[in-house]
């Protein structure tokens, strides 16, 4: 099937579990926590859908864009399917 999507997530943004999307803002701290949270719930929404649309969905986050070579083998995995 051609009905793939990449979504490239920041980690802070998406509320990602390593050490960038961990990190807890030292201000206004409860907003940007419900904010992530809204991101976080957006997207699972939005992977949710896509995915009952008959799209295959991959995710990387912006930590695992540091590694190349093993991004572009699980992207090359991902579209070649």
């Amino acid at each position: 099937s051609r009905k793939k999507i990449v979504f490239i997530h920041g980690c802070f943004w998406h509320g990602h579990h390593c050490p960038a999307g961990s990190k807890k803002p030292k201000t206004n701290a409860d907003y940007w926590e419900r904010k992530i949270e809204r991101n976080v719930q957006r997207d699972r929404r939005s992977q949710s859908a896509l995915r009952r649309g008959g799209w295959s969905v991959a995710v990387v986050w912006e930590c695992q864009t540091r590694n190349l070579e093993k991004l572009e083998r699980r992207l090359r995995t991902f579209l070649e399917k």
